[in-house]
């Protein structure tokens, strides 16, 4: 009898909400978790729920850190790229040095890690992206432009490196995330209140139902999907 291989997955932004209900959905996979100022975090998440993981610290904005990185990580079956943050504000009061941030965490960073781990991988090995963009990547949204614009590239990079990397054994997805109920979307209630009033399924989204969804991406059952984007949102946009 043939024991089940056991996948090897590194997820980039575990310390954040929406990372640490990833890690514990893969937490039956050999876990590579990346964390930057959050790594304590991520290390009692590690003792608590008893997972079994590499712990990585990287400052994503920072391209020596992340080309040391990406030239000595392992060969991995999927990766979740999850690192970012929001950035609020009218573009007229906001600084390009602000958008050049955002740039190099959630599109440069991200960009940089594929290109080394697909170029490492031996043909025939199965390698499993899923990129978490922004349901603002694909509408837009007033006062967070910058935002909005660098998801919008990570899900033209998606869209377009699908069609380039699918011959390679290599398959990559997006998911657009709503109004998920994590501290970076915390703000007074009444607006949550608002946002929910105008949800269709009339609840703001969990973590949980961002981390399911990527974890059918990367199985069996979506295994011939790529270049998908799926919106997480009970309906609302």
């Amino acid at each position: 009898m043939h024991r089940q291989k056991t996948m090897k997955t590194l997820i980039v932004g575990a310390s954040g909400a929406i990372g640490r209900a990833v890690s514990l959905a893969f937490r039956d996979d050999e876990l590579i978790l990346h964390a930057n100022q959050g790594r304590d975090r991520l290390a009692r998440l590690i003792e608590t729920e008893k997972v079994q993981a590499e712990l990585i610290t990287c400052d994503l904005s920072d391209r020596i850190a992340v080309e040391e990185w990406v030239s000595s990580i392992d060969i991995v079956d999927r990766i979740v790229y999850v690192a970012g943050h929001a950035q609020h504000g009218l573009v007229v009061d906001q600084s390009i040095s602000e958008l050049d941030l955002l740039y190099e965490v959630h599109v440069r960073a991200m960009v940089r890690l594929i290109q080394s781990v697909v170029a490492k991988k031996p043909y025939a090995r199965q390698l499993d992206i899923v990129i978490v963009s922004s349901v603002w990547g694909e509408v837009g949204a007033a006062a967070e432009v910058f935002y909005s614009t660098v998801k919008a590239a990570q899900l033209g990079f998606v869209k377009s490196f699908a069609r380039e990397a699918g011959p390679f054994n290599v398959r990559i997805n997006a998911v657009t995330p709503g109004w998920i109920d994590t501290p970076m979307n915390d703000t007074v209630e009444e607006t949550k209140q608002m946002v929910t009033d105008d949800i269709p399924l009339g609840r703001l989204g969990d973590v949980e139902d961002v981390a399911k969804t990527i974890r059918f991406l990367c199985s069996s059952d979506a295994s011939y999907m790529t270049g998908a984007v799926l919106r997480i949102d009970g309906g609302w946009q």
